[in-house]
């Protein structure tokens, strides 16, 4: 008696609809491009067992999914924004640690983002989600951070090198500090405006010469 076999389960048009559904809602709530095993435990359970491949490859297709390059794993990666978005949440994720200079951003970041590395970073400073930070004192150059660039980082060399200079003067440390602090908590003290330089000769006026008598 031969062996009848069951018919392979076909996933019906309501099942289809709900899975591409339920797919993009997943990606919708991830941060980055995520990998197949992750997708499917996200999904309800009774749509784990369904073709994902095959789903996701049809939402590519149709552009309402992106397929990443696989990084750190064998697993191709989805998402549902494009690769710009992905670029600058890595340039976040990076300069949450601290401000680095834009060679050590780069250093830092997957090797498939670096094409895209100068336009984004330079699209997310002029739309105040990244800030320049100047160059500090004599070492290093630029540098791009999460947050506007910290006075207080920039200042304490320049008081240090103050207090280098009075000290020998017979100020002790404690005393300059305690001057410097007077005078900031001073209401009516203000950095000296500029004084302008005295006009050149040839801009100076002079009366005209008298003239002979006749």
């Amino acid at each position: 008696m031969s062996e009848v076999m069951e018919p392979a389960a076909v996933a019906t048009p309501t099942e289809t609809v709900d899975l591409n559904a339920a797919l993009l809602r997943v990606l919708q709530d991830s941060a980055e491009p995520l990998t197949v095993p992750k997708i499917r435990a996200q999904l309800p359970p009774a749509l784990r067992s369904q073709n994902l491949e095959e789903s996701l490859q049809r939402q590519v297709a149709a552009t309402a999914v992106v397929q990443y390059p696989k990084y750190r794993s064998a697993q191709e990666r989805y998402w549902d924004r494009p690769m710009p978005v992905h670029v600058a949440a890595l340039l976040q994720s990076v300069l949450e640690e601290g401000a680095l200079s834009a060679g050590e951003l780069r250093r830092k970041l997957p090797a498939y983002a670096h094409e895209l590395f100068e336009q984004v970073m330079q699209e997310e400073i002029a739309n105040g989600k990244l800030y320049r930070h100047p160059k500090l004192g004599g070492r290093g150059g630029e540098r791009i951070g999460v947050r506007p660039a910290e006075p207080k980082e920039y200042l304490r060399p320049e008081l240090a090198a103050v207090f280098r200079k009075l000290e020998p003067l017979g100020f002790s440390t404690s005393s300059l500090r305690a001057a410097a602090l007077e005078m900031l908590h001073d209401e009516e003290w203000a950095p000296a405006p500029a004084v302008p330089s005295e006009a050149k000769p040839s801009e100076q006026l002079t009366a005209p010469a008298p003239s002979a008598l006749t």
